[in-house]
Protein backbone atom coordinates (compact mmCIF):
# COMPACT_ATOMS: atom_id res chain seq x y z
CA UNK A 1 0.00 0.00 0.00
CA UNK A 2 1.60 3.25 -1.01
CA UNK A 3 1.57 6.16 1.70
CA UNK A 4 -0.79 8.31 -0.28
CA UNK A 5 -3.18 5.32 -0.57
CA UNK A 6 -2.73 4.81 3.25
CA UNK A 7 -3.22 8.50 3.56
CA UNK A 8 -6.73 9.02 1.77
CA UNK A 9 -7.85 5.18 3.30
CA UNK A 10 -7.01 7.21 6.97
CA UNK A 11 -8.81 10.02 6.28
CA UNK A 12 -11.66 8.11 5.43
CA UNK A 13 -11.73 6.15 8.82
CA UNK A 14 -11.13 9.42 10.68
CA UNK A 15 -14.01 11.75 8.18
CA UNK A 16 -17.04 10.88 10.01
CA UNK A 17 -15.58 12.19 12.94
CA UNK A 18 -14.38 15.08 12.01
CA UNK A 19 -17.36 17.92 12.70
CA UNK A 20 -18.02 20.64 10.07
CA UNK A 21 -20.56 22.91 11.22
CA UNK A 22 -20.98 24.49 7.10
CA UNK A 23 -21.83 22.65 3.99
CA UNK A 24 -21.07 23.98 0.31
CA UNK A 25 -22.88 22.33 -1.96
CA UNK A 26 -23.37 22.34 -5.48
CA UNK A 27 -24.00 26.67 -6.69
CA UNK A 28 -22.85 27.00 -2.59
CA UNK A 29 -20.34 29.93 -4.08
CA UNK A 30 -23.36 31.26 -5.66
CA UNK A 31 -25.74 30.93 -2.59
CA UNK A 32 -22.90 32.36 -0.72
CA UNK A 33 -23.26 35.66 -2.72
CA UNK A 34 -26.68 36.12 -2.55
CA UNK A 35 -26.60 35.69 0.95
CA UNK A 36 -24.52 38.71 0.90
CA UNK A 37 -26.12 41.18 -0.95
CA UNK A 38 -29.55 39.97 0.48
CA UNK A 39 -28.01 41.28 4.19
CA UNK A 40 -26.82 44.26 2.85
CA UNK A 41 -30.15 44.84 0.89
CA UNK A 42 -32.33 44.06 3.97
CA UNK A 43 -29.63 45.63 6.61
CA UNK A 44 -32.93 48.00 7.14
CA UNK A 45 -36.35 47.53 8.53
CA UNK A 46 -37.60 47.40 5.00
CA UNK A 47 -35.37 45.05 2.00
CA UNK A 48 -34.60 47.31 -1.28
CA UNK A 49 -35.29 45.44 -4.35
CA UNK A 50 -34.99 42.95 -6.20
CA UNK A 51 -34.88 41.40 -2.07
CA UNK A 52 -37.67 40.59 0.27
CA UNK A 53 -38.13 38.23 2.91
CA UNK A 54 -41.06 37.08 5.57
CA UNK A 55 -41.03 35.23 8.63
CA UNK A 56 -42.10 31.70 7.81
CA UNK A 57 -41.69 29.97 11.12
CA UNK A 58 -41.57 31.23 15.14
CA UNK A 59 -41.24 28.72 17.94
CA UNK A 60 -42.40 31.02 20.10
CA UNK A 61 -45.73 32.41 18.82
CA UNK A 62 -45.98 29.28 17.51
CA UNK A 63 -46.57 30.54 13.72
CA UNK A 64 -45.34 28.08 11.25
CA UNK A 65 -46.03 28.33 7.28
CA UNK A 66 -43.48 25.65 6.73
CA UNK A 67 -44.04 22.38 5.68
CA UNK A 68 -43.04 19.47 7.59
CA UNK A 69 -40.60 18.18 5.09
CA UNK A 70 -38.61 21.67 5.42
CA UNK A 71 -38.91 21.97 8.67
CA UNK A 72 -37.48 18.62 9.85
CA UNK A 73 -34.62 19.70 7.14
CA UNK A 74 -34.24 22.95 8.66
CA UNK A 75 -33.75 21.27 12.07
CA UNK A 76 -31.38 19.04 11.38
CA UNK A 77 -28.85 21.53 10.14
CA UNK A 78 -29.75 23.37 13.08
CA UNK A 79 -28.68 20.50 15.08
CA UNK A 80 -25.59 20.40 12.75
CA UNK A 81 -24.66 23.60 12.87
CA UNK A 82 -24.79 23.38 17.09
CA UNK A 83 -22.32 20.60 17.05
CA UNK A 84 -19.42 23.36 17.14
CA UNK A 85 -20.37 24.52 20.67
CA UNK A 86 -18.45 22.37 22.12
CA UNK A 87 -15.17 23.01 20.87
CA UNK A 88 -15.80 26.89 21.34
CA UNK A 89 -18.36 28.36 23.80
CA UNK A 90 -19.00 24.93 25.89
CA UNK A 91 -15.69 25.22 26.50
CA UNK A 92 -15.66 28.82 27.65
CA UNK A 93 -17.46 28.13 30.53
CA UNK A 94 -21.37 27.16 29.78
CA UNK A 95 -23.08 23.94 30.15
CA UNK A 96 -26.05 22.97 27.67
CA UNK A 97 -28.78 20.13 27.76
CA UNK A 98 -27.71 19.38 23.81
CA UNK A 99 -31.57 19.76 22.93
CA UNK A 100 -31.19 22.38 19.71
CA UNK A 101 -34.14 23.90 18.66
CA UNK A 102 -34.94 25.73 15.94
CA UNK A 103 -36.64 29.31 16.54
CA UNK A 104 -36.86 31.23 14.15
CA UNK A 105 -36.79 31.08 10.45
CA UNK A 106 -36.72 33.75 7.80
CA UNK A 107 -37.55 33.15 3.19
CA UNK A 108 -35.62 35.26 1.95
CA UNK A 109 -36.20 35.59 -1.95
CA UNK A 110 -35.21 37.69 -5.09
CA UNK A 111 -37.49 38.69 -7.56
CA UNK A 112 -40.36 36.77 -5.49
CA UNK A 113 -37.63 33.36 -6.11
CA UNK A 114 -37.16 31.88 -2.86
CA UNK A 115 -33.03 32.31 -2.10
CA UNK A 116 -32.73 30.21 0.80
CA UNK A 117 -33.51 30.30 5.08
CA UNK A 118 -31.88 32.45 7.45
CA UNK A 119 -32.64 30.47 10.93
CA UNK A 120 -32.30 31.17 14.26
CA UNK A 121 -31.81 28.18 16.87
CA UNK A 122 -30.85 27.90 20.53
CA UNK A 123 -29.92 25.29 22.97
CA UNK A 124 -31.01 25.81 26.98
CA UNK A 125 -27.65 26.25 28.89
CA UNK A 126 -26.23 27.63 32.12
CA UNK A 127 -23.15 29.99 32.64
CA UNK A 128 -21.19 27.55 34.92
CA UNK A 129 -17.89 29.60 35.46
CA UNK A 130 -18.62 31.53 39.06
CA UNK A 131 -21.53 29.31 40.67
CA UNK A 132 -19.69 26.38 41.74
CA UNK A 133 -20.77 23.71 38.79
CA UNK A 134 -19.17 20.11 39.58
CA UNK A 135 -20.04 18.41 36.68
CA UNK A 136 -23.70 17.15 37.59
CA UNK A 137 -27.04 18.37 36.71
CA UNK A 138 -27.84 19.24 40.13
CA UNK A 139 -25.25 21.88 41.37
CA UNK A 140 -26.71 23.96 38.51
CA UNK A 141 -29.23 25.77 40.42
CA UNK A 142 -27.16 28.26 41.46
CA UNK A 143 -26.12 29.03 37.75
CA UNK A 144 -27.23 31.75 35.22
CA UNK A 145 -29.48 30.05 33.19
CA UNK A 146 -30.12 31.31 29.06
CA UNK A 147 -29.99 29.88 26.21
CA UNK A 148 -26.76 29.74 23.65
CA UNK A 149 -28.16 31.73 20.71
CA UNK A 150 -26.82 30.96 16.67
CA UNK A 151 -27.94 32.07 13.16
CA UNK A 152 -27.21 30.49 10.15
CA UNK A 153 -27.95 30.87 6.42
CA UNK A 154 -29.49 27.65 4.42
CA UNK A 155 -30.06 27.21 0.63
CA UNK A 156 -33.42 26.32 -0.56
CA UNK A 157 -32.10 23.07 -1.25
CA UNK A 158 -30.44 23.02 1.72
CA UNK A 159 -27.72 21.75 0.36
CA UNK A 160 -25.16 24.85 1.49
CA UNK A 161 -25.22 26.36 5.16
CA UNK A 162 -23.38 28.84 6.90
CA UNK A 163 -23.24 30.08 10.28
CA UNK A 164 -24.02 34.05 9.79
CA UNK A 165 -21.51 35.69 10.30
CA UNK A 166 -23.57 38.44 12.74
CA UNK A 167 -24.69 36.42 14.84
CA UNK A 168 -22.02 33.69 15.94
CA UNK A 169 -23.04 31.37 19.44
CA UNK A 170 -23.26 33.46 22.34
CA UNK A 171 -24.66 32.76 25.69
CA UNK A 172 -28.20 35.20 26.08
CA UNK A 173 -28.68 35.54 30.18
CA UNK A 174 -32.25 35.12 31.11
CA UNK A 175 -33.92 33.27 27.65
CA UNK A 176 -36.31 30.54 28.05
Amino acid sequence: MTLKLALIALLGFLAPSISLADSMGPNGDKFYEEAAHYENSCYQKTCTAPYSHKIVYNQRTRYNKLDQRTKVILRQVAIQQATLWGDSLLSDGYYSVKRTRLDHVLAFYKNDTLIGYKIRYSEKAWDVRDCGFNGRRDSLVHCPQGRIVEGSYVSADALTYFSDEERYAEFAFGLK
